[in-house]
């Protein structure tokens, strides 16, 4: 290459120049091919230039771009990879030069019929990147009729292919990096989407929105699987934070980790520890932190999230580096923290710095309205994944659906459907493809137990009913009844004692 550059001339060098600037200003690759043959045909003084890239799947040349008098027409014209001079570059991966077609048996007089273009002369030089060749630029017809193509148009025309097969490659890249990143982001907005007509889930988005453009600290409250999580996210999206959103699950951690975790830590500050690792505030920062479950956070750690909380600071495990961060910190709970205040296993202090900007997000049983057009989101999402062409929900299928209590909320229609999609045999889901529990018997109501009796009765039969719907999760369970655990074993074991003896 250097050896060639030193041959060339100061017009031809300004040319050229000019031509690697433009370049090196643009990913977009109809830009980059017009700023290749317009340089092309200017250093080479000809009448017009086109490039030509190669269609593996049909093994063809298409014409991608070109100038001259027949550029319009020579549009979605197509050469066999085995006819004209074009195709025989690609085929020899050499430069070809023919100064007069009319001599020229490999010539293709087929684009000049179809275009009206008289072509007299040509030089082609194959597009190669990593030893593969994607394609041509020619050059056509010398303005002085009676000069050939030179050694010199040659070494000019190998110049700009070199550069242009770069170039092209990397707009090719960038344009798939582009495609691949659209798709991805369509298939988050579509995992993620908050789907909602109600009345009372508006009014959840109403405060969402107006809280959004603050770094205010926010406290989700709600059921498992009312959607705290999107509601996070939608605030996150409309906060412009530059930073991510990251998501952290108090309760799916032991008290140790969870604080490695949040916070990072050194090298060599516990066994295992062979390098320095972020937290995830850290890893949040300019962004949003989401804190789900907060009130299964151990009081130890409490401390110290409440200091992030005042401070924004915190030090890494085993370190002793004061680490800063801008972050909107946004926590979640399905649990009552006021109680657990009374009960001793939450901090009052923290409680309030928390709770700055409260949403009660309602379950999905005191917002019928939103079930259908849930369930049809799930269903047009599931049915792309699965490929199934389902087209809705039966009338008998979505009564069902709406009078069902929904337990496990916005996660457990969600999981319904999944399953009503794989069961589908038919374009439409039935009652047979939905596998919902099946209530059980009216309890019948034993006449001649005196007034306290019949309330024990019915408070354990309640208890029983709950432990059932939470899949016999009893600390789940006991979060419903608003008891504490170890209560709600008591009181099991002495069921049982009653039952047995």
């Amino acid at each position: 290459m250097e050896n060639l550059i030193k041959k060339i001339g100061r017009e031809e060098l300004e040319i050229l120049f000019q031509m690697s600037s433009s370049l090196s200003s643009t990913l977009e690759l109809p830009k980059i091919l017009e700023i290749i043959i317009d340089s092309a045909k200017n250093l080479l003084k000809a009448e017009a230039s086109s490039l030509l890239l190669l269609d593996e799947t049909t093994n063809e040349l298409y014409f991608a771009s070109a100038t001259g008098r027949a550029a319009e027409r020579v549009k979605n014209l197509i050469v066999p990879i085995d006819k004209g001079i074009a195709g025989a570059c690609v085929r020899t991966g050499k430069v070809r030069i023919v100064n007069n077609t009319k001599n020229e048996q490999e010539f293709y007089p087929n684009i000049d019929e179809k275009t009206g273009f008289i072509t007299r002369s040509i030089i082609a030089a194959p597009l190669v990147i990593a030893g593969k060749t994607i394609g041509v630029i020619e050059v056509l017809n010398k303005k002085i009729p009676d000069q050939g193509w030179t050694e010199e148009d040659r070494e000019l025309l190998i110049i700009i292919a070199l550069q242009a097969a770069r170039v092209i490659q990397n707009a090719r890249v960038h344009l798939e990096i582009q495609q691949f990143q659209r798709l991805l982001k369509n298939e988050v907005d579509a995992r993620y989407a908050i789907v909602s007509k109600s009345a009372e889930f508006q009014e959840v988005l109403n405060l969402a929105a107006r809280v959004a453009p603050s770094n205010t600290t926010v406290l989700l409250q709600g059921e498992n699987g009312t959607g705290k999580e999107l509601v996070a996210r939608y605030i996150h999206r409309l906060s412009k934070r530059p930073g991510p959103f990251i998501a952290v699950s108090c309760a799916a951690l032991p008290t140790t980790l969870l604080e490695s975790e949040l916070f990072g830590y050194e090298k060599g500050a516990f066994t295992g520890a062979t390098s320095t690792r972020k937290g995830r505030f850290e890893l949040a920062h300019k962004g949003t932190i989401f804190l789900d479950e907060i009130g299964d956070i151990a009081l130890e750690t409490q401390i110290k999230l409440l200091r992030v909380l005042q401070e924004r600071e915190f030090e890494r495990l085993g370190g002793t580096k004061t680490v800063k961060v801008d972050v909107r910190i946004i926590a979640a709970t399905n649990q009552n923290l006021q109680d657990k205040i009374k009960e001793n296993e939450f901090r009052e202090d923290l409680y309030y710095r928390l709770n700055v900007f409260p949403i009660s997000i309602p379950a999905l049983r005191y917002r019928k309205d939103d079930i259908p057009v849930l369930a049809r989101h799930f269903l047009e999402l599931y049915s792309r994944e699965m490929n199934k062409p389902i087209k809705g929900i039966n009338k008998e299928a979505m009564e069902k659906l709406i009078e069902y209590s929904w337990p496990g909320n916005v996660r457990e229609l969600q999981n319904v459907i999944e399953r009503a999609v794989v069961l589908a045999t038919t374009d439409k889901i039935g009652l047979d493809c939905l596998m919902l529990p099946q209530p059980g018997p009216e309890p019948k109501i034993e006449i001649g137990l005196g007034l306290k009796d019949a309330v024990k009765r019915f408070k354990i039969n309640y208890i029983l009913e709950t432990i059932k719907q939470c899949g016999g999760n009893q600390t789940r369970a006991s979060r419903i009844l608003k008891i504490q655990p170890s209560y709600l074993s008591r009181l099991l074991h002495e069921y049982k004692k009653e039952t047995t003896s």
